[in-house]
C-alpha cells in the first residue's frame, strides 16, 4: 500500500468518527480538507492515526512550517518526508 492509499483510509476512518460529512466516492488532490468537516482535534487525530500506520509525522508538520490545506499536500507532505 502506498502513502496515498494510506492517507485516504486514515482520513475516510477520520471522518466517520468525527464528521457528519460523507467522504466522497473520489478524492482528488485540490479538495481542501476543511471541506470534510474535520476540526483540529479531529485533524491530529488523522495524524496520529497515519503515524500508527507509516511511523511518523513529516517534521514540516509538526514544526509549523507546513500546514497541510488540500488531500494533495497532505499526501506530498508524508511522501516529501519519506522520500517517496
Amino acid at each position: 500500500m502506498n502513502i496515498r492509499e494510506i492517507v485516504q483510509r486514515k482520513l475516510a476512518a477520520v471522518v466517520a468518527e468525527h464528521s457528519p460529512m460523507p467522504l466522497p466516492d473520489v478524492i482528488d488532490d485540490d479538495d481542501l480538507l476543511d471541506t470534510f468537516g474535520l476540526d483540529s482535534a479531529a485533524f491530529m487525530a488523522l495524524l496520529a492515526a497515519i503515524e500508527a500506520q507509516v511511523g511518523y509525522i513529516p517534521a514540516a508538520i509538526l514544526e509549523g512550517e507546513v500546514y497541510p490545506e488540500t488531500f494533495g499536500e497532505l499526501v506530498a507532505a508524508y511522501a516529501g518526508a519519506h522520500g517517496e
